[in-house]
């Protein structure tokens, strides 16, 4: 399996009322590429660094220029986004492992690639750094930021916010972990995101409340990637992190997380997306986290 670290920059609309609502709200459009591949023993093997010319949301925005230091000049001459994400994925090679600093680079991809008409692969293995660091070197729950990360191990870090220098800063803080044992606990794989995506299961059904959103069957109902039929579902469970979760496990054997994430709306209800993954070790000791507090809680209310 080929580990790839990756790092992107996206731009984003000048205006919130300019954002692009339809197939989904898309407020990121990348426009740099950065990524490392490593070899067996970790060790950087290439590099892939590109500019990408933005289409959606064609002017740079000024916070971004000056937080990038990205010339307008150098997109305009950058090719469109899906031959330079066709290109990535052919230097990934297969399979992979995407490993990014945080969850949303990953979001960020695949969003890019369904607004330009891309198809999305049904799972894609990946692993949030930034996770990993906080459970492994931090011992807490707490997002570090990257820079913060650099800082506290003491490490030579290159200009932030340009996409292969971020990737060549995380190699760095990825040498002071066990990168092997880490990719065997904390790696996961999102399942059918591409198309809750474009069904607005990933972010957008509005509901009265979140009872309501619980009770949808359309939240709940999916099929396994790999034998096709649907899985059960378990209870919903508060999720510490916010939200809910649920377990799923289907006829064959495979076992599946579904998040729930609600949100305010804006006519006084809530919006609800979920999330789905294949059943990692990490993903587990979160769902037992989660079914342990509920059975204190039950607990407690039998008491009083």
């Amino acid at each position: 399996m080929n580990v790839i670290i990756l790092d992107m920059e996206w731009n984003q609309p000048l205006e919130l009322k300019s954002m692009r609502q339809e197939p989904f709200p898309f407020d990121s459009e990348i426009i740099e590429f950065g990524a490392l591949k490593l070899s067996d023993d970790f060790a950087v093997a290439d590099e892939f660094k590109r500019y990408v010319r933005p289409r959606i949301y064609p002017f740079l925005s000024g916070s971004v220029a000056r937080l990038t230091k990205i010339r307008p000049q150098s997109l305009e001459s950058a090719p469109p986004f899906p031959e330079v994400c066709r290109d990535f994925l052919a230097w990934c090679g297969e399979p992979f492992c995407l490993c990014t600093w945080g969850p949303t680079d990953l979001r960020v991809l695949l969003d890019n690639m369904l607004i330009h008409g891309m198809e999305t692969p049904e799972t894609v293995l990946s692993c949030d750094l930034q996770r990993v660091f906080g459970r492994e070197i931090m011992r807490d729950n707490r997002q570090c930021s990257l820079e913060k990360a650099i800082e506290i191990l003491g490490i030579r870090m290159d200009r932030a916010h340009d996409a292969l220098n971020d990737a060549r800063n995380t190699a760095r803080v990825c040498e002071r972990m066990d990168l092997a044992a880490c990719l065997e606990e904390y790696a996961f794989r999102l399942v059918h995101y591409g198309q809750d995506r474009l069904d607005g299961l990933g972010g957008g059904r509005s509901y009265a409340s979140p009872e309501e959103a619980l009770a949808d069957e359309d939240l709940k109902r999916f099929c396994c990637p790999y034998c096709g039929q649907v899985p059960e579902q378990g209870p919903w469970l508060r999720d510490p992190a916010g939200g809910f979760l649920a377990y799923h496990s289907c006829p064959e054997g495979d076992e599946f997380l579904l998040r729930l994430k609600l949100r305010r709306g804006t006519g006084g209800g809530v919006q609800a997306g979920r999330r789905i993954y294949e059943m990692s070790d990490d993903l587990w000791e979160q769902y037992q986290d989660a079914l342990e507090a509920a059975e204190n809680r039950a607990a407690g209310s039998a008491l009083d």
